[in-house]
């Protein structure tokens, strides 16, 4: 049974993760940069001392989960590649699940229903593969009876 569908949506859910991590790390960094010094600009000097360290930590955080977005959808793109036809993977199975928590946390809905979609999918065609190896087993017990 081909693995497909699931390869698709893996690697848009990659591309996805990739965009949104890199316009966190590039586009919303800067901004939150320019914006939290605009408005240190007019406090007195302990509240910019407090201000900027409050600033420059939530920074660091932009920076972090931007950067974990990006070496999620590397993750994904490599798993997506080394996907194998015709065989359950349990590990790919729980990275599927677990990346799509992630996404939910995150608040990231699209790239939720994206590695939802790829998760019911993978289940369902791992239910046919173990059908069709039970009743691949079961006409090699009868042709061995016959």
């Amino acid at each position: 049974m081909s693995r497909g569908i699931e390869r698709i949506l893996l690697i848009s859910g990659s591309l996805w993760n990739l965009v949104t991590s890199l316009l966190t790390i590039f586009s919303y960094y800067s901004w939150f940069n320019i914006e939290g010094a605009k408005r240190l600009e007019s406090a007195d000097l302990n509240t910019m001392i407090a201000g900027s360290q409050m600033v420059n930590n939530i920074l660091q955080i932009i920076l972090i989960f931007g950067l974990f977005m990006f070496v999620g959808a590397i993750v994904n793109f490599l798993i997506a590649v080394k996907m194998k036809d015709n065989e359950i993977q349990y590990k790919v199975l729980i990275w599927i699940g677990v990346w799509g928590i992630v996404q939910l946390f995150s608040m990231d809905l699209i790239g939720f229903a994206i590695f939802l979609v790829a998760f019911v999918i993978y289940l369902a065609k791992n239910k046919a593969i173990r059908l069709a190896k039970a009743q691949s087993k079961l006409n090699m017990r009868e042709a061995s009876i016959e």
